[in-house]
């Protein structure tokens, strides 16, 4: 386990001058300043006030309480990093702090994608149609589903929906590529809470990482912990179609010893049926979906998971390593890229 001055907090999440003209983006839930280039920053200091409380990083608990300055802060930052040759365009920050509450920050392009994609409108499953009850119609099975390829595979085209400047002949977009990691990853407070201790992502994707030919980026690992039971991906939040509707695993509350045996026992050696009840709530605390009893697997607390869950397009449920199957559809998001389309491969 890494000491206290071994590893900082931080999160990473997306500035983009398309967000300054997104109506959700703008919302006070989301962001402290109105318009803002900031995807979901309000998310993103909260997962790290977070984490500031539970590793006693009290001097950045103090610096995040002021949401306006901090956004102030990256603001400046990228103004800097424009005037010093940079562009004012779609770019991913990296925002670090140390014990002392020192903030640094890493700023790299990254490729422009249509606000769909950063705010879909909804993860429903084409493959399931949906009518009015009283519509006896027979119903006629839609082809398997392939994301638009102008919306960058966030969701579909309606009939009245359109885009300007779109190609003639559009490209379809590439999906994400996943794979089941080979061996589980131990919970702790460090695959809850964002830190730069991330030896065991690197260890997942050096032993599981699939191969994407058409876009290497978009490959991904899916993670499970000691109970068998997916947690995330090594970048990503999962969500999983089963019984009806999208779900997405548990996370979990940090408080006090959290390992694998905590996860499977109480600390009297007495089997628990629910891991979430061992846990206490915490200052901080967020992301849980009120329709879930369950609250731990052990995952990060995604900021576009965060999003999904409050708008009722998933919810909370433990998805079993077993019920995983090759070519099976399957959603990811994070604070960066937003939403994508994937499937499963051995």
């Amino acid at each position: 386990m890494p000491s206290e001055t071994s590893f900082h907090l931080f999160t990473s999440l997306r500035y983009d001058p398309l967000l300054l003209t997104s109506a959700q983006n703008s919302l006070p839930t989301l962001n402290f300043t109105s318009p803002s280039p900031f995807y979901m920053l309000v998310y993103h200091r909260d997962r790290m006030l977070e984490a500031a409380q539970h590793f006693d990083f009290h001097e950045v608990a103090k610096k995040l309480a002021d949401g306006k300055a901090l956004h102030e802060t990256l603001l400046e930052k990228v103004r800097e990093w424009v005037q010093n040759g940079g562009k004012d365009e779609a770019a991913k920050l990296r925002v670090l702090f140390d014990k002392s509450g020192t903030l640094s920050l890493d700023i790299m392009p990254i490729p422009p994608v249509p606000l769909s994609t950063l705010y879909p409108s909804s993860l429903d499953p084409p493959s399931i149609p949906t009518r009015h009850p009283a519509d006896t119609t027979p119903i006629v099975a839609p082809p398997p589903f392939t994301p638009h390829p102008l919306t960058g595979g966030a969701l579909t085209l309606g009939p009245t929906d359109s885009l300007l400047s779109s190609p003639s002949n559009p490209e379809t977009p590439p999906e994400w590529t996943l794979k089941l990691d080979t061996s589980p990853t131990p919970s702790t407070p460090f695959t809850l809470l964002k830190t730069t201790h991330r030896a065991f992502y690197d260890i997942s994707r050096s032993r599981a990482l699939p191969t994407n030919p058409t876009a290497p980026a978009l490959s991904e690992v899916m993670l499970y912990n000691e109970c068998a039971e997916l947690t995330e991906g090594s970048t990503t939040s999962l969500y999983l179609f089963r019984g009806g509707r999208w779900v997405t695993p548990p996370v979990g509350v940090p408080a006090g010893e959290f390992s694998s045996s905590t996860l499977k026992e109480g600390g009297d050696g007495e089997e628990r049926g629910d891991e979430g009840e061992l846990r206490k709530p915490f200052l901080g605390r967020w992301g849980h979906s009120v329709r879930s009893a369950k609250v731990g697997a052990g995952g990060q607390r995604g900021t576009t998971r965060r999003w999904a869950l409050g708008m009722g397009m998933c919810m909370e449920e433990p998805v079993g390593v077993d019920t995983v199957e090759k070519g099976e559809g399957v959603w990811v998001s994070n604070g960066v890229r937003g939403f994508g389309f994937g499937r499963v491969v051995e």
